[in-house]
C-alpha cells in the first residue's frame, strides 16, 4: 500500500499497469537547458536587510557578464573578454534531444524461459512469431520517455511465456525436469534414431550454379555476390615477416603456414544454392572420410528403418559387394590426419603495432609515458577558495568574503581548523546566467553555513577562479579542477542541497520534483555518495529557509533515484555508509552503470569515467583525445578492479547493438561470476586492447579432413576385423574348392565350409561394422571446423568419420541457441536446436541475410564431439579461451581485419574444460568488441 501511494505522489500509474507504463513512467520530469556557469561569482553585491534583499548590479556589466568567466566579481565592473569565454561547468547541462526507440532486428532475438514450469509451458505450446518480442535498446543518455537501459516488452498479443519472462534476461535453456511432460513433437526424451542428411557434395558440379574451379585443390567455389566499395591498398604484415599488399577482401591466417590466404566458408546445400549474399567465397561440404570407411559403413548407413525386414534384406544385399570391395582396400595405408600432436591448429599470429598506453612504463613512448600512465595517487587535501562568513558566529546574514584559503591559513586561519560547507546545486535551478539566481544561491548557502555554525562553504559558482582550473590545474600535475571536485567534497565538513523553481516552468514544481531534477544530474551522484554524515539537508528557494527538508542518505535511492536506477544507487549508498560493501569491481560496474543512466552535457567523451575517477584511489591523466571506452580502460587499469576489462571480453553481449558500459551478458552471468586468466597488456586505438596469455585455436571453414582417431585395443575387434578383410578371399576360395569337387570329393566338403563361412560372415556384416569402427575413442585429433547454416550430428560425422557411430552430440549450454533435454533417469543431453521452432525459424530468416546482419554459424569440436550452433555477422576465424564461468570456459570467437591486424569479438562461446589440454597459449594479440562494417555493394551480374 506504501508502495502504490508513493507511486502515485510521483504521478507514475498504477503498480498493476503495464510494464512499458512503469518503466515510462519518469518522461513526466521536467526538463530545462542549463548554462555553463563560471567560478567566482561574488555574492558582496547583495545588500541583507530585514525584509527583501534587494541585488545591486552594473547593468553594463551583466551585460558582458552573460556567459561569465570563473573570476566574476560584480562590485568590481565588467570583466575581461577572456573571462567571458571562461566557464566552469561543474555541473554541465544538458540539451535534451528527441527521445526514440532503437528497435532490435528480429534476427536478434532469442526465445525467453528461464524457470523449469515455463521452459515446460514454453515446449507444450506453439510459439508465435518471434517479431512479437519487443525490445526497446539502451540509448544515450538523455532526458526523454525512455530510461537509458529499459527493456519492455511490446504490448501485442503474445503467449503466456513470454508475458513471464518479457523483462528477464533473454536466454533459454530448453530442459524439461523428471516428471512433467514435454512436447513430443519438439522434444522427445526418448528420441528415435536421426539419420543423416543427404548432403549434395559434389554433385554440386551438375547443378546451375556458376563454380569457380580452384584445380589445384580440386574445390568448386563460388565467388562472393558483395564487395567492399573501398578501394585503398592494405598492407599487412604476417607472424614471420611476410608482407603483402592488396585491396580490401575477406582473408584469413592459415594455420599451417601464417599466411594470409581468401577466406573460404563451407555452408549448407541450401545456402549454396541461394542468393550470393556475401563479401567471402562459398564451398559445399564434402565427404572427407576415408573410402574404406565409407564402403563398409555403406552397409548400415542409409535412411531407412533398419528393424524392419525390408531394411534387412537392403543391408544384406549391399553387404555382398561391399565385403569383396573391402578385401581389395583394407590393405591401403590409413589417410586420417594427425598433426600439431593432436592439439588444435594453432593461431600464427603476430602484433607488430604500437599501443596508445601500454601496461608497463617502460613500453610507452618517451614523451608519453607520463602522459599515458600517471597514476599518481594525487588528491586535492584542500581547496584553493573558499566563501568566508563575515561575522561567522552571527546568525543573521552579513554577506561573505571570497578568499584564498591559502591568504586565510596565513592570516586569520593561525592555528584555526579548515572548516567548511559543501553546496551542491544545478544549474537548472541556478543559472548562472542570472546574477538574481547566484545571489538567491548564496543567501541559501550562507543560512546553511550559519545554521550549522560552519565559519565557511565552498560553492562552483565562485570558489572555482581561476581560469586555468577547468582545463588544467598546473599546481596538481595539469589534473583537470572539475574531475577533482570529490577532493573537495571529502574534505567537508557537511554537504547541503540547494534547489529552486526553474525559469522556464510555469507551474509550481515540489521539492521531491525538483529533487529528482537534481538527482537526475550525472556530476551530481557522487556527490551524495560522498557527502559526509548520515543525512542531507535540502534547501528550496523561495520556501522557509530556517527549515530545511532532512533527508537520510540511504533514502535517496527511493525518494529522489526512483525513476532511474533506485536498486543500484542504495547499493553504492549502503557501500559508503559502511551498511554493506561492495567489492572493487562491482563497485566499478554498478558506478559506471548509475553515472551512465544521467543525464550530462559532454565536456569530455569520457566524462563518466571521470567522474567515476573521483570514486577510486588511483587516477590516471585526463586526456581530451580519450574514447569513452579507452577513458575507462585506462582508469580500469589504473586501479585494481579485479581484471574488470578481461572479464567484460569473456563477455556476450545481449545484442549486437548493446553498449559496451552495460555489460549485461547473454548467459545471465555476472562478471564476478567470471574467472578470467589473462591479461590486458596495453590499450589501443578505435576501442581494442592488447590481450596476452589466452589460449587460441584456428578455426577450419574450408573444409573439413580425415581425422585421426584410436578406439584402443580390443580382442574382438581384432577379429571383426580380420572377418571383414578377407571374407571375400574366403568366398573365393569356397567356389573354387566346390569347382574341384568332382576331382577331389573332399575338397567340395572344404569348400561348402568356406562358402557357409563367408555368408554367415555377410550376415553379421552389419554387426561386424560396428564392432570395428564403433567403440569409445581413447586418442582424437583436436579440430574445429566451421560451416554456415545447419546440418544435423549425423551427417557431419558421417562426412568426417564415414558412418554414424552416435559420436557427435550437440552441446547442451554452449551458446544461447544451445537446447537441452533431461531423460526419465535425470540425465541432460544436448539436442538439435532446430527442433525449438523459434530457433528453426532464426535459421531460415539467416539465409537471406545481408551482408552486417546476423547468420547462424555451426562450430564442430572433434576433442569434445560437440557442435555448436551460434549467431554472429562474420565467421569466426579463431577461438581464444580467456576465463573460466560456471564449470567450462569462455571461448571468444574472433574474426581477423587484416588491415589493422586485429581480432574483433563475433561471439562467446561456452566451451567444456578439457579443451585447455589442447591448445597453446597466444602471445600479444589485439582485439576489439565491435567491428565497423566497411560498406559494401552487390557484385553487378550475381543474383542477390
Amino acid at each position: 500500500m506504501l508502495l502504490s501511494l508513493v507511486y502515485h505522489h510521483e504521478g507514475c500509474p498504477p503498480l498493476q499497469s503495464p510494464p512499458h507504463a512503469l518503466l515510462g513512467c519518469h518522461s513526466r520530469l521536467v526538463r530545462a537547458r542549463a548554462a555553463k556557469h563560471g567560478g567566482s561569482y561574488e555574492p558582496n553585491t547583495v545588500s541583507y536587510n530585514a525584509g527583501p534583499f534587494v541585488i545591486v548590479t552594473d547593468i553594463v556589466s551583466s551585460i558582458l557578464q552573460v556567459s561569465h568567466g570563473g573570476d566574476y566579481v560584480p562590485s568590481h565592473g565588467p570583466s575581461t573578454p577572456s573571462q567571458v569565454s571562461h566557464g566552469g561547468d561543474y555541473v554541465p547541462s544538458h540539451v535534451p534531444s528527441t527521445p526514440g526507440q532503437v528497435r532490435i532486428p528480429d534476427k536478434h532475438r532469442y526465445p525467453y524461459s528461464h524457470t523449469p514450469a515455463e521452459r515446460c509451458l514454453r515446449l507444450s505450446q506453439q510459439p508465435t512469431h518471434p517479431a512479437n518480442y519487443g525490445i526497446t535498446e539502451p540509448r544515450s543518455p538523455g532526458p526523454g520517455p525512455s530510461h537509458p537501459h529499459e527493456l519492455f516488452a511490446e504490448s501485442k498479443q503474445r503467449p503466456i511465456w513470454d508475458n513471464i519472462s518479457a523483462l528477464r534476461h533473454p536466454v533459454q535453456y530448453f530442459s524439461t525436469p523428471t516428471g512433467i511432460p514435454a512436447n513430443k513433437d519438439s522434444f522427445s526424451r526418448k528420441s528415435p534414431k536421426e539419420f543423416p542428411m543427404n548432403l549434395k557434395a559434389w554433385t554440386h558440379i551438375l547443378g546451375p550454379q556458376k563454380l569457380h574451379v580452384r584445380w589445384w585443390y580440386t574445390h568448386h567455389i563460388k565467388l562472393p555476390g558483395w564487395k567492399y566499395e573501398s578501394e585503398q591498398t592494405f598492407r599487412h604484415r604476417d607472424f614471420a615477416g611476410r608482407v603483402r599488399e592488396g585491396p580490401m577482401e575477406d582473408r584469413y591466417l592459415h594455420h599451417l603456414d601464417g599466411r594470409l590466404r581468401k577466406l573460404i566458408v563451407a555452408c549448407s546445400d541450401d545456402l549454396f544454392e541461394g542468393p550470393d549474399n556475401t563479401t567471402w567465397r562459398r564451398t559445399y561440404v564434402r565427404m572427407v572420410s576415408p573410402l574404406k570407411v565409407r564402403i563398409a559403413t555403406w552397409v548400415i548407413d542409409f535412411s531407412y528403418d533398419p528393424k524392419s525386414w525390408e531394411d534387412w534384406w537392403i543391408m544384406l544385399l549391399r553387404a555382398l559387394p561391399a565385403a569383396f570391395a573391402m578385401s581389395f582396400l583394407f590393405y591401403t595405408t590409413a589417410n586420417e590426419r594427425w598433426q600439431f600432436n593432436n592439439w588444435y591448429a594453432p593461431v600464427p599470429y603476430q602484433y607488430y603495432g604500437d599501443a596508445k598506453t601500454w601496461s608497463n612504463h617502460l613500453e610507452n613512448r618517451i614523451g608519453t609515458s607520463l602522459l599515458a600512465r600517471n597514476n599518481d595517487v594525487y588528491r586535492l587535501l584542500k581547496p584553493r577558495h573558499l566563501c568566508f562568513l563575515r561575522e561567522p558566529y552571527d546568525d543573521e546574514l552579513h554577506g561573505v568574503d571570497v578568499r584564498s584559503v591559502a591568504d586565510w591559513e596565513a592570516t586569520d586561519g593561525v592555528d584555526a581548523p579548515l572548516s567548511y560547507l559543501f553546496v551542491a546545486y544545478s544549474t537548472e535551478h541556478f543559472s548562472h546566467e542570472s546574477l538574481e539566481d547566484k545571489a538567491a544561491l548564496h543567501v541559501i548557502a550562507e543560512t546553511a553555513a550559519r545554521a550549522a555554525k560552519i565559519p565557511a562553504y565552498w560553492i562552483a559558482v565562485s570558489c572555482m577562479r581561476d581560469p586555468n582550473e577547468l582545463e588544467s590545474d598546473v599546481e596538481a600535475k595539469e589534473y583537470p579542477q572539475v574531475y577533482r571536485i570529490s577532493d573537495v567534497l571529502r574534505g567537508a565538513q557537511a554537504m547541503i542541497i540547494a534547489v529552486g523553481q526553474p525559469k522556464s516552468s510555469s507551474a509550481k514544481v515540489s521539492t521531491d520534483k525538483l529533487l529528482s531534477q537534481w538527482g537526475s544530474r550525472m556530476w551530481t551522484f557522487p556527490e551524495v555518495l560522498l557527502s559526509p554524515g548520515q543525512t542531507i539537508a535540502v534547501y528550496t528557494r523561495g520556501r522557509d529557509l530556517r527549515a530545511p527538508l532532512r533527508i537520510s542518505k540511504n533514502q535517496f535511492a527511493g525518494r529522489v533515484w526512483n525513476d532511474s536506477d533506485a536498486t543500484e544507487s542504495r547499493q553504492l549508498v549502503d557501500h559508503y555508509l559502511g551498511n554493506l560493501g561492495l567489492s572493487r569491481l562491482e563497485l566499478a560496474v554498478t558506478a559506471l552503470k548509475c553515472l551512465y543512466n544521467r543525464h550530462t552535457t559532454e565536456y569530455l567523451a569520457g566524462d563518466q569515467a571521470y567522474a567515476l575517477m573521483g570514486l577510486l584511489r588511483l587516477r590516471p591523466q585526463v586526456d581530451q583525445t580519450d574514447t569513452p571506452f579507452q577513458a575507462f580502460a585506462r582508469l580500469s587499469l589504473a586501479n585494481d578492479s579485479d581484471k574488470l576489462l578481461e572479464r567484460y571480453l569473456c563477455t556476450l553481449p545481449v545484442s549486437m547493438t548493446q553498449p559496451w558500459y552495460t555489460m549485461d551478458d547473454a548467459y545471465n552471468s555476472r562478471l564476478w561470476d567470471i574467472d578470467p586468466y589473462c591479461q590486458i597488456a596495453a590499450i589501443c586505438d578505435k576501442d581494442t586492447v592488447i590481450l596476452d596469455g589466452a589460449r587460441g585455436a584456428s578455426i577450419r571453414w574450408k573444409s573439413f579432413f580425415p581425422v585421426g582417431f584410436e578406439t584402443g585395443p580390443s580382442i574382438k575387434r581384432q577379429l571383426a576385423v580380420l572377418a571383414m578383410q578377407n571374407n571375400g578371399t574366403v568366398f573365393s576360395m569356397g567356389i573354387v574348392l566346390c569347382s574341384f569337387g568332382r576331382v577331389v570329393p573332399i575338397l567340395a566338403l572344404f569348400g561348402v565350409l568356406l562358402l557357409l563361412l563367408a555368408i554367415w560372415i555377410w550376415l553379421q556384416s552389419p554387426r561386424l561394422i560396428r564392432t570395428t569402427y564403433g567403440g569409445k575413442l581413447t586418442d582424437v585429433q583436436a579440430a574445429l571446423f566451421g560451416f554456415e547454416g545447419y546440418i544435423n550430428a549425423p551427417a557431419v560425422e558421417r562426412s568426417i568419420f564415414g558412418g554414424c557411430f552416435d559420436r557427435f552430440g550437440w552441446s547442451a549450454n554452449g551458446s544461447p541457441l544451445s537446447r537441452s533435454i533431461v531423460n526419465e533417469h535425470g540425465e541432460r543431453f544436448g539436442v538439435d536446436p532446430t527442433k525449438d521452432p523459434a530457433v528453426r525459424e532464426l535459421v531460415e530468416r539467416a539465409k537471406h541475410a545481408k551482408p552486417g546482419d546476423m547468420r547462424v554459424f555451426t562450430l564442430v569440436d572433434t576433442y569434445n564431439m560437440e557442435l555448436t550452433m551460434f549467431e554472429a555477422v562474420r565467421p569466426p576465424l579463431c577461438v581464444f579461451l580467456g576465463a573460466s564461468e560456471g564449470g567450462m570456459q569462455r571461448a571468444i570467437a574472433c574474426s581477423y581485419d587484416w588491415t589493422t591486424q586485429t581480432m574483433y569479438r563475433e561471439t562467446v562461446l561456452r566451451m567444456p574444460t578439457p579443451s585447455l589440454n589442447r591448445m597453446e597459449r597466444v602471445s600479444r594479440f589485439r582485439i576489439g568488441i565491435q567491428r565497423a562494417e566497411m560498406p559494401s555493394r552487390p557484385v553487378v551480374g550475381v543474383t542477390v
